[in-house]
């Protein structure tokens, strides 16, 4: 009966640690994806918003000469980019609602790591020292997890409100003509604050970025960390396993 019980915890334990490696080998290949989409989001984000600032330029030009038909022949150049940033910014809050999902899921395998480290301690199956040192480690990478995972929320509700203010700006602006009769001149210039507030959003979405991946870089130099951590568990687990059978 004892060696039956011996062989399911055993069991247990092997199936808990394949499930562990899979799903490490799952965040680490998420986060890879992750900074090289990251990277090439920065890279386009950049570019594009160069491109917006010389097409205001113009339209400043333009807006400054009270030259309506080029105002808002310009005006229409620079909504057609409106409308691909603001789709780009739907992608982004996605994106980032997906990251928080994987951070939760990081956080679920750190607590079944702890339950493990715990039962291991109380069974005294091994030396107890070293499984307080493992369930030390698991604990402070849940911290780690955690804090991972409220920047991930900070960083979705900010997009969101980015995206939804851009397609905010977009709606007003679509189908506004420019003029400067003195009826409509003020509501002109207003018009023309959205389009630099709509850019300064663009420039805060770069930003975003840079933090984002800056973040990503931490977590997978933890993610790296936590892989060797479990690898070190696994070989203690084997070296008593092995000392015990002697």
């Amino acid at each position: 009966m004892y060696m039956k019980i011996i062989k399911n915890l055993t069991i247990i334990l092997v199936l808990a640690s394949f499930s562990s490696n899979a799903q490490n080998a799952k965040e680490a290949i998420q986060n890879t994806k992750q900074i090289a989409e990251g990277k090439r989001d920065l890279e386009r984000d950049i570019k594009e918003l160069n491109a917006l600032k010389v097409k205001l330029a113009t339209f400043k030009t333009a807006f400054d000469e009270h030259n309506t038909i080029r105002v808002n022949k310009q005006k229409q150049d620079i909504i057609n980019d409106m409308i691909r940033e603001v789709k780009q910014s739907e992608v982004k809050a996605l994106k980032a609602r997906n990251e928080i999902a994987q951070s939760s899921a990081e956080i679920r395998t750190d607590r079944r790591e702890i339950r493990r480290d715990k039962d291991d301690s109380n069974r005294g199956r091994y030396d107890r020292r070293d499984d307080q040192k493992d369930l030390a480690r698991d604990k402070a990478n849940m911290r780690d997890d955690k804090r991972d995972r409220r920047d991930d929320v900070r960083d979705f509700e900010a997009q969101i409100a980015r995206a939804e203010r851009q397609a905010l700006i977009l709606s007003k602006l679509r189908g506004f003509n420019f003029s400067f009769s003195p009826n409509t001149v003020d509501k002109s210039i207003a018009n023309k604050k959205l389009m630099y507030e709509f850019l300064a959003s663009l420039n805060e979405d770069i930003i975003a970025t840079k933090r984002e991946l800056a973040e990503d870089n931490r977590e997978r130099h933890e993610d790296r960390r936590e892989r060797n951590d479990d690898r070190d568990e696994r070989n203690e687990h084997d070296y008593y396993k092995k000392r015990r059978v002697r």
